[in-house]
């Protein structure tokens, strides 16, 4: 029996000499996808890493195998554009892949949102995603954060993006909201 969906490429690994292991993100939450010589066919530059794919598939075990692509949006060509974009996308999958194992389609619309997005203040912009996704996942509450911070937490939380572009954030700021977003991740999952 065959499904199909949209999926997000996460990572890519090439495997024995010429098969990839995929780790995709979509309709079955984080999932590894096995394409039997990816790395020489034509699937190659398909199964790069931020590439939206709607795919058909098999699954067997925990392995998800593809028997047609469907279509393919290529996001991995804005990474092309500069490194600090590719650090950028980079970012966003690797907190993905640390705190995300359920489908949810809100985290995915989020994901593909800011995965697209071209923005100058990668700093606040990767603090409104992870917050975004806290209020998504059910696990924020402003009183995470210390009194002094609040008021700068709710203006990246709610502020337009114009606004977020012009922001001045000092890195001690930063990591401080950062931190704590990470250490409120890491006790609630």
């Amino acid at each position: 029996m065959s499904s199909k969906g949209k999926v997000i490429v996460l990572k890519r690994l090439i495997v024995g000499d010429e098969d990839l292991l995929v780790k995709i993100y979509g309709w079955g939450g984080l999932m590894n996808l096995f394409v039997k010589d990816g790395a020489v066919g034509n699937y190659s530059g398909v199964f790069e890493p931020f590439n939206l794919l709607e795919l058909t598939y098999k699954q067997s075990g925990e392995i998800v195998v593809p028997l047609d692509v469907g279509s393919v949006e290529y996001l991995s060509y804005l990474a092309l554009e500069d490194y600090e974009r590719y650090v950028w996308m980079c970012s966003l999958t690797n907190f993905f892949l640390r705190w995300i194992r359920h489908y949810d389609q809100q985290l995915f619309n989020i994901f593909l949102i800011y995965l697209s997005a071209k923005v100058t203040n990668k700093s606040v912009f990767f603090l409104r995603f992870k917050l975004e996704v806290l209020k998504t996942m059910g696990l924020y509450k402003d009183t995470i954060f210390e009194k002094d911070i609040r008021h700068v937490v709710k203006t990246i939380e709610e502020g337009p993006w114009m606004l977020l572009e012009r922001i001045k954030l000092s890195k001690d700021m930063a990591q401080k909201i950062n931190s704590t977003i990470e250490a409120h991740l890491e006790h609630s999952l």
